[in-house]
């Protein structure tokens, strides 16, 4: 059902006002930089506001469409199309920027370049409202590219700094390329269906009777893009690389911005090649490209001492997370994966903005010297354990709730599809499972390494972070536990919608949680039991101190310190534990992985490659022939294919 009543005030406002935010942002660069930071910040809560007035629409069963003349030649006009999938990912991207921005205030006052800064943030939100409003795919390529060129900006925000410059190229050069799966794919599906709409294409896709041979490589195409913005193995080697962003913008980029776009193609996928996205083909492909990045990445986060590259790995490994739960394809599957990408934006925010409190007050990444901070910075530590716990899937909070949905999705298709796929589905249960007590295993080394422990002497003086700062984390923790404790209220209000706009239908939620084909959570009750638990618990601790003796019996020896009468044997500091426990036994048990990693990784593929690829063209110009007929064979080669297509068809 389309809402044309709605009239397309708040689909437009939305979209108009982060770039007219971000130009006036650059306009009030001579002003005083809080001026700057606080009218960027109400231009991003704007946005988000705005996107809200949309939810009761959707709610209502509606889809919000917008159209504008453009190029209406070709069939394509200047569409916004607002379902429960494009609500979801419009509120998780403008709701996080507005926390992201707002933490910006205190933490980037001191740095020049401001009015860039802000330009570039509002930008990066916008583009991302964009694209997962956009209406048709052409729009939607745009935007994904524009996404693409702000994530270069902000990634190298620090001009002077050799490896900003260094890993904004290699995101935007990796990306970027990977978007020419996208581009390509939307020309084949315009040869095919002579549309670029979305609601148009899946009813013209199926009357085509070339599509069968075309949408599988059309997906594939679409796949090499996804698997380059959402940091899929093997294509995933630019993010940890980036978070020589500033720290907001590495937790906008990780959590709500820039890899969630790829999840975002993925879930779209369903609207677009319906039926074809029900093949076991398509799904099992899927789901293997989320498995394996997710237990690989993270082996690869526990074994890094770099705070931001710890938790860039980690990114890397919870959306695979969703994208093997997406790529399983069915309703339970689709809401798992939208789940966890709605409570990934809140804990992995969480924790990206407690590292920059971290390093803004420590003035170091390397968890190896940090050590005692809990006592300094007790709202910080506080937040991070649950941003920790929360991750790491420890019940009753948000994570836990969404990664037991994707655990359920799986042996529900394994025991469903049976035979040695539904093992190999079973497979990746157990393997989804030992990945998250993995992430359990580098999220202890982070908090202990931060917070716990002796505290080294030059972080006496450190203190806690001002309100500006602390009060996003204060609330993203907040949500991470309401979300846990009652996942029910986010699966009917945001998750439903967008998961029904997809397949169809809904995951049962009950009044303490939900229902799955092969189990049930009620999270509210646990969370109640839990709680009683905890309390009888300390009733009886406090009764048995009331009980003990206030002064303890004097004992007849003394501690033995070795000998020493006046000082210790050994200092605290001399002694004190790093995070390398956490790693060793990994480190022991996949020695060679971990030696392929440090050594390089995959980027000593893709250097190769592209050192080929240069000699190649170095060879061809000493021909004489000239570059430029390098890149008019390509296009005539593209031209080609495009005419076989239009022949075919």
């Amino acid at each position: 059902m389309m809402c044309e009543d709605m009239i397309p005030y708040a689909p437009v406002l939305a979209l108009a006002i982060p770039p007219i935010g971000a130009l006036l942002s650059l306009m009030l660069n001579r002003l005083h930089g809080k001026i700057q930071a606080w009218f960027a910040t109400l231009a991003a809560f704007a946005t988000f506001g705005v996107i809200l007035t949309m939810v009761p629409e959707v709610l209502s069963g509606n889809v919000i469409r917008v159209e504008f003349l453009w190029l209406s030649s070709l069939g394509c006009n200047l569409a916004f199309y607002i379902d429960g999938l494009s609500l979801l990912l419009g509120l998780v991207s403008s709701g996080f920027g507005s926390l992201a921005i707002l933490y910006s205030v205190e933490d980037m006052k001191d740095e020049a370049g401001l009015g860039r800064y802000y330009m570039l943030m509002l930008l990066f939100l916008g583009s991302m409202v964009s694209l997962v409003f956009s209406g048709n795919l052409l729009l939607l390529y745009i935007s994904w590219e524009i996404v693409g060129v702000c994530s270069y900006g902000l990634i190298g925000f620090f001009l002077e700094q050799k490896e900003s410059g260094w890993a904004s190229y290699k995101a935007m050069m990796m990306t970027h390329v990977g978007g020419f799966g996208l581009l390509i794919g939307i020309i084949v599906l315009f040869a095919l269906t002579g549309t670029f709409d979305l609601p148009v294409i899946a009813s013209r896709l199926q009357a085509s009777g070339f599509a069968e041979v075309a949408v599988p490589i059309i997906i594939g195409l679409f796949l090499v893009a996804v698997i380059v913005k959402s940091v899929q193995f093997p294509l995933h080697t630019w993010l940890p690389d980036a978070t020589a962003a500033p720290s907001p913008v590495t937790a906008f980029l990780h959590a709500a911005a820039m890899v969630k776009a790829g999840v975002y193609l993925v879930a779209r996928m369903y609207t677009i090649f319906t039926p074809f996205t029900s093949s076991i083909t398509t799904n099992f492909a899927i789901s293997t490209i989320g498995v394996v990045t997710l237990t690989v990445a993270s082996l690869a986060a526990l074994a890094q001492r770099d705070i931001k590259r710890l938790l860039a790995y980690s990114t890397i490994s919870q959306i695979g997370y969703m994208i093997l739960a997406l790529g399983l394809g069915t309703t339970l599957g689709a809401a798992a994966g939208l789940f966890h990408l709605l409570n990934h934006a809140m804990f992995k925010g969480l924790l990206f903005l407690c590292a920059g409190c971290l390093i803004y007050a420590a003035k170091t990444k390397d968890l190896n010297q940090m050590g005692g901070l809990a006592k300094n910075m007790p709202i910080t530590a506080a937040v991070t354990i649950i941003g920790a716990l929360a991750v790491s899937g420890i019940p009753p909070l948000n994570g836990f709730a969404s990664k037991l949905m994707i655990y359920e999705a799986i042996l529900e298709i394994g025991m469903k599809t049976g035979g040695a796929v539904g093992g190999i589905y079973i497979l990746y249960c157990i393997l989804a499972l030992l990945a998250s007590a993995v992430t359990l295993a580098y999220s202890m080394k982070l908090v202990y390494g931060a917070f716990f422990g002796p505290r080294p002497e030059r972080f006496k003086e450190v203190k806690e972070v001002s309100p500006v700062m602390y009060i996003p984390l204060c609330i993203l923790a907040s949500i991470c536990i309401i979300f846990g404790v009652i996942p029910q209220a986010p699966l009917n209000f945001l998750i439903g919608p967008a998961v029904e706009s997809l397949t169809g239908s809904r995951v049962v939620v009950t009044t303490l949680g939900y229902l799955t084909n092969i189990g049930f959570y009620q999270a509210t009750l646990i969370t109640f039991l839990i709680a009683v638990s905890i309390g009888i618990g300390l009733l009886l601790y406090y009764n048995g101190v009331r009980i003990t003796p206030p002064t303890p019996a004097e004992g007849k020896y003394g501690v033995f310190t070795g000998g020493e009468v006046a000082l210790p044997y050994i200092e605290l500091d001399r002694v004190r534990a790093n995070g390398e426990p956490f790693v060793y036994a990994a480190d022991r048990t996949f020695g060679p992985f971990y030696k392929f990693m440090w050594n390089g990784g995959m980027d000593i593929f893709y250097m190769k490659f592209a050192r080929a690829i240069q000699g190649f063209c170095d060879a061809f110009k000493k021909t004489h022939v000239g570059s430029l007929s390098v890149y008019l064979s390509v296009f005539a080669l593209f031209m080609l294919i495009m005419l076989v297509v239009l022949f075919a068809r």
